[in-house]
């Protein structure tokens, strides 16, 4: 019943696609023989070597695994001393490349696909004996010159003796004993160089006679040099031949000497290339890898028939296993039958190893899948549609498994419409009742009441809009969908007079139950919209609210970097202004200046060190806490935490949060990031002396790209006057390299400097020749 299952779910049409997807033909064997599992362990196993595979295609382009032919009989006939011929041996060859490139591709990312590289431990490395091959045959099979010394000997005496024996033989043609030939031209017989000799002339030119015209009047002879130089020829070519078959012989002697484990090797990369296959089609039908559920059960989330076209196919929404059963009702042509199918193939091919075509899938392996689907009549067994029906049943609940699916078309259709239905309602009890999960359509009302009321089954229906009366084909779980037959029949152009009396014909309670359905169903269609709206606002709103908390973490982050940036630089700065003053003082000492001086000299350092230490205090950023008792108030001037420019507060306080108007920016950021700006001006910093000041706003670098020359050569000027005035020992000029014009100038500019005590091109890692690194003094 599972070849059943997978034939009238078209599952063979999936494993096509499988194949096309191979690379190599036995991959594609073995996708075309691909069966279910129904084992747990071999169900993820499957899925991960498939999950691997997909991980890997996703970052990597694995080599090509088109060189791996099956040439797994060429290696098992030389194992046995056979010798291959040069076409079989190169294409060996170009399988043992192929198997050695995808066994180091998987080895460098065995920590991502530990499954996988299982087997590709299984792939051979024969590297010098492909290089040899290679290096004896092209890919024609044919051997090469280069194959030995002996053979480029013989191949190359062949080749002087032949243009010797035509040179011959033509001279016959073109000298003195031309008027004794039928025509001036050289011909073959037998593979042998001959010339038409007149017959009356027999005897002239010595030599063998190996055939005569028709007429008798021409005779071909071979001259005697020419049969020498002839003979020499052939006994060259016996030798090449003999010299092939040697290389060949031991070419096959090394091929075979691996030939057991290149057809492991062959059978590997087969099931690798199976693999990359699955996650192929993966990609191809934009699959979903499955989640693992515990319990035979599938969840799916805007799954889409895998067989269908993907932009006109409509996305399922689904639960089934674990206890819970659905019973599928709706319009004829409304998809139920698609969706059984759908299902179906997901479980089919999930177990398979397969990623099935949806957003998200949960999956719990199955022990069976059975399914009674179509019009399955036999005239040549004599089985109606209704018979046919039951004997598929019938085999399925005798071998029904606990945790099997059973998928269920039109249950108890084809016979009376009560009996039918008491039947069905009996076989789906059965299932339930042996530990299977049904998914079943059906037309009955009584299995419709019998859903509702019965624990463990829900209704599910597929939509029909009543307004065009056309089928949405979308599954809506929880709901008992009408048959709307009289609403079809009729727009498919049946009269209405048939229409008014089939309708007339309907009991009043049956039209009231059919009047009640279409007005639930048109309620829950309502508030299936309104909860989408819903549901969609709540999505906005919690993206909105995601982004803020991202923007506020990403301004903390971008004000703390800006203060470890800041502190590293005036650090830099202080220790620079330490040396320096150090040096000075250490100048004054050796100069002889009296101790009221040093002592002056020391004053004057820790007032630098002091202030320096002020400069970094102030830019430590402040504790992200409001001050007390202070209200925002709109109008207020603020500043916000990670921003240089002030802002103006467009709303009152009321909340955590607040909203700003920075330039043309308004923004919503949190109440305890935002501090009224002070209403006094700032004290400034009396500077010590011209020397500190530059320290703290002198650079080390300069860029002097892309400027004009005389813009570059004044500003470089400047940039060398401030690090000198700022103490600082070297600076790094950018130019670049371009064509070396603002390099020269530069350099021409530094060697006049007075100030300059030397200078240098940047080491590799510090911009090679588009950096000059220049010493002051």
């Amino acid at each position: 019943m599972a070849m059943h299952a997978q034939s009238v779910l078209e599952f063979e049409y999936v494993l096509k696609r499988l194949r096309d997807h191979c690379e190599t033909a036995l991959g594609a064997a073995l996708a075309g023989a691909l069966k279910p599992a129904f084992d747990q362990d071999e169900v993820w196993t499957a899925i991960g070597l498939t999950r691997e595979a997909h991980g890997l295609l996703s970052l990597h382009h694995p080599p090509s695994l088109g060189p791996i032919h099956d040439v797994r009989d060429a290696f098992n006939r030389a194992s046995k001393g056979a010798t291959l011929g040069g076409h079989e041996l190169f294409a060996c060859a170009d399988a043992l490349r192929g198997m050695r490139e995808l066994k180091s591709f998987l080895h460098a990312r065995r920590e991502d696909c530990p499954q996988i590289a299982q087997d590709g431990l299984l792939l051979p490395d024969a590297k010098r004996l492909e290089e040899s091959i290679f290096d004896s045959l092209d890919p024609n099979g044919d051997v090469k010159d280069s194959a030995s010394q002996h053979l480029a000997s013989l191949r190359q005496r062949k080749t002087s003796t032949s243009v010797r024996l035509q040179e011959k033989a033509q001279s016959y043609v073109s000298g003195k004993t031309r008027d004794l030939l039928s025509d001036p031209i050289v011909t073959m017989r037998d593979g042998r160089y001959v010339i038409p000799l007149k017959a009356e002339y027999r005897g002239r030119i010595k030599g063998i006679v190996h055939d005569s015209s028709a007429s008798g009047q021409t005779i071909y002879v071979e001259p005697e040099d020419v049969l020498q130089l002839g003979n020499l020829l052939r006994e060259i070519e016996a030798a090449e031949r003999e010299e092939i078959s040697r290389i060949l012989l031991a070419l096959s002697g090394k091929l075979g000497a691996v030939g057991k484990e290149a057809i492991v090797g062959i059978s590997a990369a087969a099931r690798i290339d199976l693999a990359f296959a699955k996650a192929r089609l993966g990609f191809a039908m934009k699959g979903a890898l499955p989640e693992p559920l515990k319990l035979p059960r599938i969840e799916i989330e805007g799954g889409r028939h895998p067989l269908l076209d993907p932009s006109t196919a409509i996305a399922l929404d689904l639960k089934l296993g674990s206890g819970e059963n659905v019973l599928i009702t709706g319009p004829n042509t409304g998809g139920k039958t698609v969706a059984i199918k759908t299902v179906g193939l997901f479980v089919l091919m999930a177990q398979s190893g397969l990623l099935p075509p949806a957003r998200q899938l949960k999956f719990g392996p199955f022990s069976q899948v059975w399914a009674d689907i179509g019009d399955e009549q036999s005239l040549q067994q004599s089985l109606s549609t209704f018979s046919a029906h039951i004997k598929n049943i019938a085999e399925a609940l005798q071998g029904l498994k606990e945790g099997a699916l059973v998928l269920f078309d039109e249950v108890g259709a084809g016979t009376d419409p009560a009996e039918g239905a008491a039947l069905a309602k009996a076989i789906l009890m059965c299932v339930v009742e042996r530990g299977g999960t049904v998914l079943a359509s059906t037309h009955y009302g009584e299995l419709k009441a019998f859903a509702f009321e019965t624990e463990g089954f829900n209704n599910a229906a597929m939509e029909f809009d009543v307004k065009s009366l056309r089928p949405t084909y979308k599954l809506i779980m929880g709901a008992a969908g009408a048959s709307h037959a009289l609403k079809i029949a009729e727009r498919y152009g049946l009269p209405k007079t048939v229409i008014e009396e089939a309708r007339q014909g309907l009991s009043t309670q049956h039209q009231e139950l059919s009047r009640m359905m279409e007005g639930l169903d048109q309620a829950q269609k309502l508030a299936r919209q309104a909860q989408g709206e819903a549901d969609r606002r709540m999505a906005e709103l919690r993206k909105k609210e995601q982004l803020a908390e991202e923007k506020l973490v990403e301004a903390e982050e971008v004000r703390r970097t800006a203060y470890a940036r800041a502190t590293a630089e005036v650090e830099s700065a202080l220790r620079e202004m330490r040396e320096e003053n150090s040096r000075i003082f250490e100048e004054l000492k050796r100069a002889g200046v009296d101790n009221r001086a040093q002592e002056q000299a020391r004053a004057d350092l820790r007032a630098v060190q002091e202030l320096g230490g002020e400069l970094a205090n102030s830019l430590k950023p402040k504790e992200r806490k409001q001050a007390s008792g202070v209200v925002l108030k709109k109008g207020m001037s603020v500043r916000i935490d990670g921003y240089a420019q002030t802002g103006i507060v467009l709303e009152d306080q009321s909340g955590k949060t607040i909203l700003v108007q920075m330039g043309s920016l308004k923004m919503t950021v949190a109440a305890n990031s935002v501090t009224p700006v002070a209403p006094t001006r700032e004290q400034q910093k009396p500077r010590p002396n011209i020397r500190l000041q530059k320290a703290q706003t002198a650079y080390t670098e300069i860029h002097l790209r892309a400027m004009r020359a005389e813009d570059a050569m004044r500003d470089l000027e400047k940039f060398i006057d401030d690090a000198v005035l700022a103490g600082i020992p070297s600076v790094r000029i950018v130019h670049g390299k371009g064509e070396g014009i603002l390099r020269k100038l530069s350099q021409e500019f530094l060697r006049k400097n007075t100030n300059v005590a030397s200078f240098r091109d940047g080491e590799s890692g510090e911009g090679g020749y588009g950096v000059t690194v220049a010493v002051l003094k």
